[in-house]
């Protein structure tokens, strides 16, 4: 048997030797693979964190990374620059782990070009303190860049200029560097393009579930030329703006970073505005006319330094900050009324914030001061058929509120227990308030990855020295609040609230104060608080592996109020104010949307909706009125890219207004918008846009008027770092705007003119 088995081995070999002499002779021949292309995930997931790829979602003519923020699935970006996740807002925006711009992130949507980042980090359920993880839950969401190694560790210079007809001009030089231990972005902006520059340094950051006191100061005036359209503001805003803006923050050791942020805006705007309002008294239908010619100059000042100590075992959070703003305007009107309005509005404000968390084991103390202070030193003149009116309304405050938390951790349970004291002293005129409020707010949670319970009991006492009397009061609330996330792919949370809400100083005063040149607010000296309850349902859905997120969020409210909305004339002066007369209001809150990749188109398709109604009561012409308003928005959303070289996205909005008073018929008034964008490159170093705007207005019952607004572009890219741009906006030229809506027991009619046709060439340039 061994022989046999010895005998076929050597076979064996001989046969793979003979093989192998064979395989040398012959050729070899070359062996074509077929083609196989790799993608990559346009979205991970890593444990609660999300991580959009950019290049994925960025389209040829995309420069910012805001431009690809708006095409990431689950992220809305606001007209003003405000980023939500989900439907809510995010509390911190991340560059490489650092909170360099603390809420200005318009800074950094708007600068940092997306091929500068490799992905975009989503952190759902962010607690951005350390010390309060797993002791503090957060429904909120975070935005972190992750940068590519080429931009990181040196300078990034950017510069876009533009000359245009008629006598327009922008400008932008930017600077940024994002090391391991600091990182900074400084810009200059100026234009007369129409571009608001106040969105770049407006803060967003909204924590939202963070008890803190704090008290803000009243506008009783307005400036005329900040009148909002459905319209891009770029398209009726006439300005000459000029904006410095400087962020620093350093890393000290591993947890300590230093923050300071410094700008400077100055900015001169004009309008001429007509509008008509017609006010449905008891009496009959009064109606006002007016044509408004305005200018309005605005500067700010601000600083901010922030000292931030972020550890497990300790917290420590420290803004010193100051924000100075010196505001003015001229308003010329005729129509109903002939007369001219000066307005001088300073607005100035030092305030410092400390935040102290000691963290060991399951316990965590909690120390919170802020003190400020406010200057408004404002006032208003009125010329009416040649007789001067004069309105002071200077007004200082001082406000401070010191107060303590206590976490224990019972088990799965946490009991919070916070106190503490706040003080007030507000002037305006020869009204003087102080205000002493003690607190106290006992919370049970039960923070757990798929059961989150949070149950709180505030209670407040409140003592008011109005000077020449008293008052003491004591309020009580509840809040409730449950979400479960045990559901794969969504999250619902149920909330219910019982509060009274302090008393309104600000309206506070005897008699009548002019706000503008043909109204006039009344106060009240009467003394009374709001109660409410609420309820809010909310579901959250996010399916990453598929692209696909949607919201919806239902609340009902209730109140209770012990004044009454007053809407009267005397002569030809509009009285508007508050009168003591218990009454009841309710509202309805409807906010949804849905998300979704569409693999087929290359693009996604959004929809949103948004839904108010509002049943409240108003004297109108001493007649005790009961109206209803509600207003719906429907939006839908679809993009995609065609023969790899054409992006194109179509948007249409529907939305209408109405109004109902007492037994009445409702009246109402609609509206809708078509737009669409074309991006095509023809060539590989030019690329042509086509924009569109398309407006279809009820302006009054069954009367409608149309708005057809054009823009087109082209890029001619000289290297990679050199791009020339022509571009011609509002081709057709359209002229003016008009619209109509209601708003409580009036309807209010603008038309507004249009920035005309303009040419721009601007050049960028990257070194």
């Amino acid at each position: 048997m061994n022989r046999f088995l010895l005998v076929i081995f050597a076979i064996g070999c001989c046969t793979v030797s003979v093989a192998q002499t064979k395989w040398r002779d012959k050729p070899i021949k070359d062996i074509q693979l077929k083609e196989v292309t790799v993608k990559a995930k346009k979205i991970r997931q890593r444990g609660d964190t999300l991580i959009y790829q950019v290049a994925t979602f960025a389209k040829d003519g995309d420069r910012s990374i805001g431009d690809v923020l708006k095409k990431m699935p689950g992220i809305q970006v606001a007209e003003d620059g405000k980023i939500s996740y989900n439907g809510t807002p995010i509390n911190k925006f991340y560059i490489e782990g650092k909170d360099l711009l603390q809420g200005r992130y318009g800074l950094a949507t708007q600068g940092v070009e997306h091929k500068d980042v490799s992905s975009v980090e989503v952190m759902t359920n962010h607690q951005p303190v350390k010390a309060l993880k797993n002791l503090s839950e957060s429904e909120q969401a975070a935005i972190n860049l992750k940068l590519k190694d080429g931009a990181k560790s040196h300078l990034i210079t950017t510069i876009n200029a533009a000359l245009g007809t008629p006598s327009l001009w922008s400008a932008n030089l930017t600077g940024m560097m994002f090391s391991k231990q600091w990182q900074m972005i400084s810009t200059y902006k100026t234009n007369d393009t129409g571009e608001d520059l106040q969105r770049d340094i407006r803060e967003h950051t909204d924590i939202l579930g963070k008890s803190e006191q704090t008290y803000s100061e009243a506008e009783y005036l307005t400036l005329p030329t900040r009148k909002q359209s459905e319209l891009e503001q770029r398209r009726t805003l006439w300005n000459k703006s000029h904006l410095l803006s400087t962020n620093w923050i350093f890393g000290i050791g591993r947890d300590a970073t230093l923050d300071a942020q410094v700008a400077c805006l100055t900015d001169r705007q004009h309008a001429n505005n007509e509008t008509k309002t017609e006010y449905f008294l008891s009496e009959g239908c009064r109606t006002v006319e007016d044509r408004l010619h305005s200018k309005a100059a605005l500067q700010a000042l601000s600083a901010k330094l922030t000292a931030e100590i972020n550890r497990d075992s300790n917290y420590l959070n420290n803004v010193l900050r100051a924000d100075l703003g010196w505001n003015s305007g001229d308003v010329l009107t005729s129509g109903s009324y002939d007369a001219s309005q000066h307005l001088y509005m300073p607005r100035h404000r030092l305030s410092n914030t400390l935040e102290y968390i000691h963290r060991k084991g399951k316990n965590a103390l909690t120390l919170n001061s802020r003190n400020q202070m406010e200057w408004l030193p404002q006032y208003t003149a009125v010329v009416r058929d040649g007789q001067p009116y004069r309105q002071e309304l200077g007004r200082r405050s001082f406000f401070s509120d010191e107060h303590i938390n206590y976490d224990w951790g019972i088990g799965r349970f946490v009991l919070a227990m916070e106190g503490g004291l706040s003080y007030l002293n507000r002037r305006m005129q020869e009204y003087h308030t102080r205000r002493y409020q003690t607190y106290l707010t006992p919370t049970l949670k039960y923070p757990h990855r798929d059961f989150n319970f949070t149950l709180r009991l505030p209670v407040s006492y409140f003592h008011y020295d109005f000077g020449d009397s008293r008052k003491d009061d004591v309020s009580y609330g509840t809040s409730l609040g449950i979400s479960y996330r045990g559901i794969p792919h969504l999250t619902a949370s149920l909330s219910g609230t019982i509060s009274e809400n302090p008393y309104q100083i600000a309206n506070r005063y005897d008699g009548l104060l002019m706000t503008n040149y043909r109204t006039v607010t009344q106060g009240t000296m009467e003394y009374g608080t709001t109660t409410g309850k609420s309820l809010t349902l909310t579901a959250m859905y996010q399916n990453s592996s598929l692209g696909q997120f949607g919201f919806l969020t239902i609340t009902r409210m209730w109140n209770k109020n012990p004044f009454v909305s007053i809407q009267s004339f005397d002569s030809d002066w509009l009285i508007n104010g508050l009168m003591l007369s218990p009454n009841r209001s309710r509202s309805w809150l409807v906010n949804g949307n849905f998300e979704t990749l569409l693999p087929l188109t290359g693009g996604m398709l959004k929809l949103y909706v948004h839904w108010m109604q509002h049943d409240r009561q108003m004297l109108a012409a001493n007649v005790l009125t009961a109206y209803r308003n509600n207003s719906l928005s429907l939006d839908a959303i679809l993009n995609g890219t065609l023969f790899r070289k054409l992006n194109w996205k179509y948007e249409l909005e529907y939305g209408s207004t109405r109004l109902c008073i007492g037994d009445g018929d409702a009246s109402m008034l609609q509206g809708f918008e078509h737009s669409f964008s074309f991006y095509y490159s023809p060539a590989k170093k030019l690329s042509l846009s086509l924009n569109g705007e398309y407006y279809h207005n009820e302006i009054a019952r069954h009367q409608y008027t149309d708005y057809f607004l054009m823009d087109t572009k082209a890029v001619l890219k000289l290297r990679s770092n050199l791009e020339l741009t022509l571009s011609l906006n509002n081709i057709l030229n359209e002229n003016k705007y008009a619209y109509t809506s209601y708003t409580e027991m009036m309807s209010l009619s603008q038309s507004r003119p249009i920035r005309g046709r303009e040419f721009l060439l601007s050049i960028y340039f990257r070194p």
